[in-house]
This record gives structure tokens, C-alpha cells and sequence, in this order.
């Protein structure tokens, strides 16, 4: 009974919510189910040059440290079709409604961003960032967690996470780009 009782502890302590694309290019969580929220928009390019996709995923429930909370969220652009990459972009950015000084971060360097110290709601937004793969890759991808502090003074439920993909096809002049969000 005890091993088992053991067994049950050791299994619990290794619980690892990773999140990783899978071959079809959705954004899913291996290990353990992490309740998540998560959206994809494809856009179909003209003359039969394939798709690109943006995909935002979000875990639904913050962790709470101290007066903070944190959500976890990847990023991806994919492009589908046979033509040639010439560089393929994600770019990401978050927004919620903060007062008194609050701020948003998504763990990236210089991206933060405050409310103004007044008692009124702001919607206030990260910096924007991207990833960029110039290496023939046909997918880009990112992601991190974003930290919103104190926690009394986010607006429940008030946090949007938006990716955009972005592709550039060789021989192509155009760029394609589609966004989606969370």
C-alpha cells in the first residue's frame, strides 16, 4: 500500500505541462493535459502556392506568485505548398485591461508595457515581437509565458494574445499574412 501511495506522490511530482507542435502543426501539450486555449487561421494563397497558418495557443488559468500571474502561450506561422521559402515570420503581442500602474510583460526583453496610475481601465499592449527563420524552413515559431502584476488591478478574463504569420515565397514579390488570436 505504501509503494503504492509512493509511486502515486513520485508520478504526481513529475507532472511537466510542455507544450510542442505535433506533425500536423497544432499546438498541443505532451505529458500531461494543461487546459489551454488556443485558435488557427489559414490563408489560402493565390495560384496553388499552398496555405499559411497562424496558430496562438494560451493556457486558460494563470498561476498565481505573490501578487503576480502567469500564463503560459506559443506562436507559430506554417507555411504549406512546395514553393521555396524565402523567410516565414511569427510576431506576437499581448493586451489586457490594467489601472494603477500596472504592467504586462511576455518574458522577452524590452516589451513590457504599464498602465498610467489612475483608477480607470486602459487596454494596454505589449511591445511587438517576432521570429523570424530565413533558412528554408517552412515553420517559425516561439514561445514563453506573460506576466501581468498585481493582480489587483488586471481586469478578469481581460487578456488577448494575437500572432501573426507572416511568409515571403521565393520569386514571389508579395508577402502573405494572417493573423489569429486568443
Amino acid at each position: 500500500m505504501l509503494n503504492a501511495i509512493s509511486a502515486a506522490v513520485v508520478s504526481l511530482a513529475f507532472v511537466s505541462p510542455t507544450v510542442a507542435a505535433d506533425e500536423s502543426n497544432s499546438i498541443v501539450t505532451t505529458q500531461d493535459y494543461l487546459p489551454h486555449t488556443n485558435t488557427s487561421q489559414t490563408l489560402t494563397l493565390p495560384s496553388g502556392e499552398g496555405s499559411l497558418t497562424a496558430n496562438v495557443w494560451r493556457s486558460t488559468f494563470a498561476s498565481q506568485t505573490g501578487n503576480a500571474l502567469t500564463w503560459n502561450w506559443q506562436v507559430s506561422a506554417v507555411y504549406s505548398g512546395s514553393r521555396t521559402v524565402e523567410w516565414i515570420r511569427t510576431q506576437w503581442y499581448s493586451q489586457a485591461d490594467l489601472r494603477n500602474g500596472a504592467s504586462i510583460t511576455m518574458g522577452i526583453s524590452g516589451d513590457s508595457a504599464t498602465a498610467s496610475y489612475s483608477s480607470s481601465w486602459q487596454t494596454v499592449r505589449t511591445q511587438v515581437k517576432y521570429w523570424t527563420n530565413d533558412n528554408g524552413a517552412k515553420e517559425s515559431d516561439y514561445r514563453g509565458n506573460v506576466v501581468i502584476g498585481p493582480q489587483s488591478d488586471y481586469k478578469q478574463g481581460s487578456i488577448v494574445t494575437v500572432n501573426t504569420a507572416t511568409v515571403k515565397l521565393a520569386g514571389d514579390p508579395k508577402t502573405y499574412a494572417i493573423s489569429a488570436g486568443v
